[in-house]
């Protein structure tokens, strides 16, 4: 379809990318709405690139189409491949945007309210408790072990005496008894023995058996210092004993305590190993539940990454069937460019021929000018066909033969006037006039060439020549001069 500027205006209003182009674009759209419209579309495609491969595909595009356009707008040349082209453009300006139907697979986390669930309960698990009291020891026994112990801590050391030990007095009365016992029965035998009669003999048995006696007695102490030391022996023994088994009872009930705490620590061990337990169920529970869910996302990212591969790979196809569009226009363009360049070869050959052709017919012109201008200078006639080869109008040449006459006899009269002014000698001013009259008012100046008295005049008056007088043969001699203070154009009458 045939699309307008306004069509353009309208498209790149739309898409928002008409403060993008440049006047240039804008002329090329303006002359070119179909450029426009495929411009605007490649411009929101840089616009909407999310990779820089798909913003460098769409600059190139653009580049190719406003190149393309500029190609086919010098000097009204169309390609062979024109129409084409146009098509192709038509096909790329209208190349619609990409589209996918297919929706994107979502994800529902079906386990989000017994995540939470569980999360709320790990949050508000309670610290933990036990209610029961634990078993405490107070020892019975602690006075009377003390009582005991310092009986036997601090028990007199051993001590005896025959006169203070009890056994040793009944001893010492028994023997004393037995002893006076003895000593009787030995002064009573003896005395009957002797007939009645005391004797030494009798004294000496009955002392004897009461020695006996008191050496019994005697013999009995280191005995009954051993059973005193026993005594106290088996006192302290009992004594430590009695401590004994009163530690022992101690150890009996501080055991029974011992057992106690201990089934109050292994009980208090048991509910605090369940409180973890259920602690760690939940825990488990919940990498139970993350576990699936885990399972669920990551299905979901498997149809992900397969929709989006697919959605790739249909963009793909989409920017290979663009592609061809492009390669097939460069194609073309190549083509046309080839053909222009061909086209821009062959102008440049006429129009070297025709400024070659211009040239000569200029070169030729200007010499005929010059010829003509000559013979008008001498006072001649230039024929017909010369005027026509200079490019003069007759009219021209009948106006300059007036000028050349009226200025001849200028120069003549002022050449005269300037002679009789001068310092020279009357013979020269004679010679110069003589020579002013043969030569028409002509006189040569280097840098000038041969001009009018009239032009002499006016070359001295902007400092450009001096007039040293006439020389032998009554010619003016005049000198140009450098006058860096003039630059204008001075116009001479030849």
């Amino acid at each position: 379809m045939a699309y307008t500027y306004n069509d353009f205006l309208k498209k790149a209003t739309d898409n928002g990318t008409l403060s993008s182009f440049t006047p240039e674009e804008l002329s090329l759209a303006k002359a070119y709405p179909e450029y426009g419209i495929s411009a605007a579309s490649l411009k929101q495609d840089q616009n909407n690139a999310t990779t820089s491969a798909q913003r460098a595909l769409a600059n190139e595009a653009a580049a190719q189409l406003a190149a393309s356009y500029k190609a086919t707008s010098y000097n009204g040349f169309t390609g062979s491949k024109q129409d084409e082209i146009d098509k192709i453009l038509g096909e790329i300006g209208s190349f619609p945007d990409f589209s996918w139907d297919q929706e994107a697979p979502t994800y529902d986390n079906k386990y989000e309210e017994e995540q939470d669930s569980i999360l709320d309960q790990i949050g508000k698990y309670p610290d933990f408790s036990w209610d029961q009291e634990a078993p405490t020891y107070t020892n019975p026994y602690e006075q009377l072990q003390q009582e005991l112990l310092g009986k036997v801590l601090n028990r007199e050391d051993f001590t005896w005496s025959k006169d203070t030990d009890p056994v040793f007095g009944e001893y010492q009365k028994q023997y004393l008894r037995e002893g006076e016992r003895a000593t009787a029965n030995a002064l009573a035998q003896a005395a009957a023995a002797s007939g009645g009669q005391t004797s030494s003999y009798a004294a000496t048995a009955a002392s004897q058996a009461g020695n006996y006696y008191a050496a019994q007695l005697s013999d009995k102490i280191p005995e009954l210092y051993n059973q005193a030391y026993q005594r106290y022996l088996s006192e302290y023994e009992m004594m430590a004993n009695d401590l004994g088994l009163v530690n022992s009872q101690q150890q009996l009930d501080y055991q029974e305590y011992l057992d106690q705490l201990g089934q109050y620590n292994q009980d208090k061990e048991f509910a605090y190993q369940q409180y973890l337990d259920d602690y760690n169920k939940l825990l488990s529970y919940l990498d139970a539940v993350n576990g699936q869910e885990q399972m669920d996302y990551q299905e979901y990212l498997d149809k992900l990454g397969q929709y989006n591969g697919d959605k790739e790979f249909a963009y793909q196809q989409y920017l290979d069937n663009y592609n061809k569009l492009q390669s097939y226009l460069g194609n073309l363009q190549d083509v046309n460019n080839d053909e222009y360049q061909k086209y821009l070869d062959e102008q440049e050959q006429k129009r070297y021929e025709q400024e070659q052709q211009q040239a000569l017919q200029k070169q030729k012109q200007e010499m005929a000018q010059a010829q003509v201008d000559a013979i008008l200078q001498a006072g001649g006639t230039p024929s017909s066909a010369l005027v026509s080869q200079s490019g003069y109008s007759q009219e021209y040449i009948n106006s300059m033969v007036n000028y050349y006459r009226q200025q001849a006899a200028k120069a003549a009269a002022s050449y005269r006037s300037y002679s009789s002014g001068g310092s020279s000698s009357s013979k020269s001013s004679s010679s110069s006039s003589s020579s002013s009259k043969n030569n028409h008012g002509i006189v040569y100046v280097p840098k000038y060439g041969e001009i009018s008295y009239d032009d002499v005049e006016i070359l001295q008056k902007k400092g450009l020549v001096r007039v040293d007088g006439v020389d032998s043969k009554g010619n003016l001699k005049v000198t140009p001069l450098k006058n860096n203070n003039y630059s204008g154009f001075t116009q001479l009458t030849r």
